[in-house]
């Protein structure tokens, strides 16, 4: 992380960009959130922005909408773009592994003159597990594959953590298991409450999922 540097987080919503933001939170200043949404067809972790705009007002810092996939997204680099001329010199993700991803978001960066910061990149499953329980993380299992359909809706606990483990789900979600909504962290003023009004299964490109019909609120 650049010491005492200015910095946005791309931000999603769940525990491992909220990880990488408690992390960075220590040594550099983030100025912004930025949250990917694509408004027709919404992404398989993507939070409604009621949920963000929470998340933001705990973080006390501002969000921004990029909309549509960071991937295909051209306003993605015209915001980055606005961010530099305000003084910001990187742009904090929360990859662990996806080198494609990572490749992707460091020619992002390097399109748009920031340095990319990946503190969780490569790091061992449980050490990150553990760094989640030191910054005190609470996050929903809130969109899950079949396999694991039971866990949805459910903290992601030690337990359940070696559970996955155990079947041979990766505990981290890195292979598109499930995504998580994340509820409290070192760094919020207020944890997010929530209140399960149903489980459903759908679809997206990549086939059956189960996810939760959730009110969120303060």
């Amino acid at each position: 992380i650049p010491k005492n540097k200015k910095g946005v987080c791309l931000f999603s919503g769940g525990k491992d960009s909220g990880l990488a933001l408690s992390i960075a939170c220590r040594e550099a200043e983030i100025v912004a959130l930025i949250n990917c949404c694509e408004k027709k067809h919404p992404m398989f972790h993507q939070h409604d922005t009621n949920l963000i705009e929470l998340q933001s007002k705990s973080l006390k810092i501002p969000i921004a909408y990029s909309n549509g996939h960071w991937k295909e997204s051209t306003e993605i680099q015209e915001i980055l773009k606005q961010y530099r001329l305000q003084g910001v010199e990187f742009v904090l993700f929360g990859d662990i592994c996806s080198i494609k991803d990572a490749n992707r978001k460091i020619k992002l960066c390097e399109s748009v003159g920031l340095m990319p910061c990946m503190p969780l990149w490569n790091k061992p499953f449980d050490w990150l597990f553990e760094e989640m329980k030191k910054r005190n993380i609470k996050c929903l299992l809130s969109s899950v594959r079949p396999q694991i359909k039971e866990y949805v809706g459910k903290i992601l606990d030690n337990e359940i953590y070696e559970k996955f483990k155990e079947i041979g789900i990766n505990p981290f979600g890195e292979m598109g298991e499930f995504h998580t909504t994340l509820l409290d962290i070192d760094i919020f003023e207020f944890p997010i409450q929530y209140n399960i009004k149903s489980v459903y299964q759908c679809e997206d490109k990549h086939g059956e999922k189960w996810e939760i019909d959730v009110e969120y609120y303060k």
